[in-house]
């Protein structure tokens, strides 16, 4: 059986499973908290597993899952590489532990849904980590737009600049696995990338009910790599069900720089409302040097210029929610094991519908 929830008298005790890449981003919101103790790593690299046993020296180090699942953890960080998240998220399911999983969900609904169904059956609580929703620009452009400041919505456009230059180097082994996971059309840029934005969408105007998506595809090293393909430039384009259109433009610059410490991509977020808009600068870069957020109306604009903008502030307010959903009655998880269904169930009919060449409907088979 899970941990009893609320955890109200100690802090939360949380494993994690999968210490690549992306852990430099998570794993530090944890050593920062004295309400959250780190008590197991495992990877299969002992190279990682020394890295972040540094970091939590108390922490049982392994590369076993099974012996993982022996030790006294409430909750279950699962940041493996998506094609093998339904495997690893059932398993410590049924283990008895809560789980948190990197995003997307999963690579297609019969594994999502199993796993959803895992954590209803044992009880246990199933978090998605999505931490767009926590990056404190976009917060702040909900909030705008929730204050009622620019009117009804009427749109939103979202862009996506990816280049080659500037941001941190991608190892080898993370960008294999995406490589290898986007043969069967679950590319880099719209499937994993994509999630971000879909994710966003639905916090703002809730489920998307038709959607249409051009997926194109570009070499990016044809003398080195001619197998290696992004999925650029791309357009999506789709409308909720409250009537609110959107449109994620991708778009592939590989000579062009963006001054970044993590991600080199550029994004863009903007809802139009029917009194003005409110827009939403960058995200994984520095981008373009304006004010984070901007907001028109009547002839003015208004700019927030000191919000914290950077990919960890999102991670720690993404950290924040996981151990008040863990802590408190009243806070919910968010993204929970169903919301992240239901993205999914849009994301996958973009692709989809690019196959076919005309707009889906979502189908909602969940």
């Amino acid at each position: 059986m899970p941990t009893p929830l609320p955890i109200i008298d100690r802090p939360i005790r949380l494993a994690v499973i999968g210490l690549g890449h992306i852990s430099e981003l998570v794993l530090p919101t944890y050593a920062a908290r004295d309400d959250v103790e780190v008590v197991g790593l495992c990877d299969l690299d002992p190279a990682r597993r020394q890295r972040w046993g540094r970091e939590f020296p108390d922490a049982l180090q392994t590369g076993d899952i099974d012996e993982l699942l022996q030790i006294d953890a409430d909750v279950v960080d699962v940041l493996v590489p998506t094609p093998a998240h339904a495997a690893v998220v059932i398993r410590v399911l049924e283990a008895g532990f809560h789980v948190q999983v990197q995003k997307p969900i999963a690579r297609s609904l019969e594994e999502s849904a199993a796993m959803v169904a895992a954590a209803a059956r044992t009880g246990a609580t199933l978090r998605v980590l999505e931490d767009y929703l926590f990056y404190p620009p976009l917060v702040k452009l909900r909030d705008v737009y929730v204050s009622g400041e620019i009117g009804d919505a009427t749109g939103i456009h979202m862009k996506i600049v990816n280049t080659g230059r500037g941001g941190w180097e991608i190892p080898e082994s993370s960008a294999r696995w995406l490589f290898e996971q986007s043969k069967d059309g679950r590319g880099w840029l719209v499937f994993d990338h994509g999630w971000h934005q879909l994710a966003i969408a639905y916090w703002l105007f809730g489920p998307i009910k038709r959607i249409f998506a051009w997926i194109g595809e570009t070499q990016v090293a044809p003398e080195l790599a001619p197998d290696v393909m992004l999925d650029a430039p791309s357009t999506l384009v789709w409308e909720h069900d409250n009537g609110v259109r959107g449109v994620l433009d991708i778009t592939l610059a590989p000579e062009t720089y963006f001054k970044s410490d993590y991600y080199c991509c550029d994004e863009r977020v903007e809802i139009t409302g029917t009194r003005g808009y409110v827009r939403c600068n960058r995200v994984s870069s520095y981008g373009v040097q304006e004010p984070s957020v901007v907001v028109y109306r009547d002839g003015e604009v208004r700019g927030y210029h000191a919000l914290p903008d950077r990919p960890p502030d999102a991670f720690a307010g993404s950290t924040a929610n996981m151990v008040d959903a863990f802590r408190w009655t009243d806070v919910a998880p968010m993204m929970d094991g169903e919301t992240s269904h239901v993205v999914l169930e849009a994301l996958l009919t973009a692709l989809e519908s690019s196959k076919a060449g005309r707009p889906l409907d979502v189908p909602r088979r969940h």
